[in-house]
């Protein structure tokens, strides 16, 4: 398919979200190419990356930073190019902007100072994981989860409470830890789709648990996403706790940890050992 290139795709004054490939170069619309050879600016995650995707295109466009750490000044120059009239379009590295990428502050913008905008579509991760886990809707899309601390403590229970289908971006260097995490919390038995280098050569849909999962004991490459099925309703999933607490103490009276068995039992009976340990804590304190 061609675009006629005597189209004029953009307007004055009106900023263009453009979605990128996120791996195969086939998939970026000949209208997305065209809105980016048209514009006054792009706006790019990193202009490194941009710069190699114009160069294959034959794109010729100056090309301005905007990420987290300079938005409030980059959107002071944004206001003045607006009001001269000029057209922008916003990419980021791969996959649509401002999802799980810099543009959020962007569009906040735009909405607050009434500036029209345009949505150039293109692929999406979560959208290919989701359609391509077999998971019934609705889904909740987390992005990715943070590395340490708090926010990520705070971030796993999110996810542990919501009884939806969610989507996790995560890179390979934190694979290990957050599987372990999600089984920790979610147990061994949680169904999971692992969706990995999506468009690219390599592409990957695995679907089994996280227990599964986890004991492959991978070398983690490439972009990755994990889709985890829905939570089971309660009359499925809840356990006997009262029965699994005395199993923990009779195990205790005969030598073990309180650790050691509900760590045992957890792994047994394929559930949270955390959530185990704690109702197990406060039963003796009662």
């Amino acid at each position: 398919m061609s675009v006629d290139a005597d189209h004029h795709w953009v307007e004055p004054g009106h900023v263009y979200l453009v979605g990128t490939p996120i791996g195969n170069l086939e998939d970026f619309s000949p209208r997305a190419q065209a809105v980016l050879r048209q514009v006054d600016r792009i706006l790019c995650e990193d202009t490194r990356e941009t710069e190699i995707l114009c160069r294959t295109f034959d794109i010729h466009r100056p090309l301005v930073s905007f990420h987290a750490h300079n938005a409030p000044r980059r959107l002071q120059q944004v206001a003045t190019w607006i009001a001269q009239g000029e057209s922008l379009a916003l990419v980021s590295d791969r996959g649509m902007p401002a999802i799980s990428d810099p543009g959020q502050e962007l569009m906040v913008w735009l909405y607050d100072n009434h500036i029209p905008f345009s949505v150039i579509p293109g692929p999406s991760a979560q959208v290919m994981a989701f359609a391509a886990s077999g998971f019934p809707h609705p889904y909740v899309f987390w992005g990715f989860i943070p590395p340490n601390g708090k926010a990520r403590r705070e971030r796993l229970q999110e996810i542990q409470a919501c009884p939806y289908a969610s989507v996790i971006y995560e890179a390979p260097h934190h694979m290990d830890k957050t599987l372990n995490d999600l089984m920790e919390l979610l147990g061994r038995d949680r169904l999971v789709v692992l969706g990995r280098e999506m468009t690219k050569h390599f592409e990957e849909f695995w679907k089994g648990t996280l227990g599964e999962l986890v004991s492959q004991n991978r070398t983690w490459k490439g972009e990755m996403v994990l889709v985890l099925g829905p939570k089971a309703s309660a009359s499925e999933q809840e356990p006997e706790w009262d029965k699994l607490i005395d199993d923990v103490e009779n195990l205790v009276a005969a030598g073990h940890t309180i650790k050691e068995a509900t760590q045992q039992i957890a792994s047994q009976y394929h559930i949270s050992r955390r959530e185990l340990y704690n109702r197990a804590q406060k039963s003796r304190n009662n």
